[in-house]
């Protein structure tokens, strides 16, 4: 009797976990754009937040005024 327990208990947790498995990746792909969304508006707003308090240059927005010519490299 020992020995059907101990083997109905081997076969019932055997096997691979695939519905975790198909969890995690799904909370993956829907948690890993969010998760990088919420770092990019704490960036934003962190860095908003220096220039208003004077510890940080405000970022050079002008496209056009960037003379790439003069870097090493471009040819």
């Amino acid at each position: 009797m020992y020995t059907a327990l101990v083997s109905a208990g081997a076969s019932a947790q055997s096997g691979f976990p695939v519905t975790n498995l198909l969890v995690i990746i799904g909370l993956l792909v829907v948690g890993w754009p969010l998760f990088r969304k919420v770092r990019k508006s704490a960036s934003e707003n962190r860095k908003r937040r220096w220039v208003q308090e004077g510890l940080m240059k405000p970022p050079n927005t002008d496209v056009e005024s960037e003379d790439h010519s003069a870097e090493p490299g471009a040819g």
